[in-house]
């Protein structure tokens, strides 16, 4: 049976600091959508707030998603090496190329042997392959995961991550929170990052 590990640690001041300083009129969550097929029409929100204390210390690191060749990918898949992970969804223009941005800049800052993660949770668009090429296209050193909306959805609850896709006849949003989580080799919860986060700070907690 695999072993879970749920994170207890209280999060350093100086995140917390960082989450004040971010906060959004609607806090966790950051949105876009397309009016059609042919016109992509996103709404700008500024970055979501941290969740509370209390629920990070409710984080579970377990994940089984799909890569972009198909293969099934556990957390365990990645101990030994860092794991900075985000979610999203690839046509996004706002929020989500500045997560990535930013995780690929916190992996250049740092000689540690780390991996970014990029999970969609528009399932119905982005397909691993398709999520894998958008992270990819950030870093050489991150990946996108996707997966069935089954998997992403439990995946999400496990990082206590909120998504919500809504489609009507003039248009299509993804909501969905846009915090860093940053793992550690032993795939204990390091911190949770705000998605504008310097990626320095990031950076250094690899070598705390």
């Amino acid at each position: 049976m695999r072993s879970r590990t749920v994170a207890k640690r209280r999060l350093p001041v100086t995140t917390l600091v960082a989450a004040l300083a971010v906060a959004a009129p609607v806090p966790g969550l950051a949105q876009g959508g397309d009016a059609s097929a042919e016109h992509e029409a996103h709404h700008h929100e500024p970055a979501p707030a941290l969740p509370s204390s209390d629920v990070l210390g409710d984080i579970l690191i377990d994940f089984s998603l799909v890569d972009g060749d198909g293969r099934v990918m556990s957390d365990e898949d990645f101990r030994g090496r860092y794991m900075l992970m985000g979610y999203g969804f690839t046509r996004c223009t706002d929020v989500c190329p500045l997560m990535a941005a930013n995780m690929a800049m916190a992996l250049r800052a740092t000689e540690q042997d780390a991996v970014g993660i990029f999970v969609s949770v528009d399932t119905e668009r982005d397909d691993p392959q398709r999520t894998h090429a958008y992270a990819s296209a950030f870093s050489e050193r991150m990946i996108g995961l996707g997966g069935t909306h089954e998997q992403v959805a439990a995946a999400a609850r496990n990082f206590k991550v909120s998504f919500a896709v809504t489609k009507t006849q003039s248009g299509y949003t993804v909501q969905h929170s846009s915090h860093l989580f940053l793992v550690d080799p032993d795939g204990e919860l390091l911190d949770v990052f705000a998605l504008n986060a310097n990626p320095n700070l990031i950076a250094e907690a690899m070598s705390r």
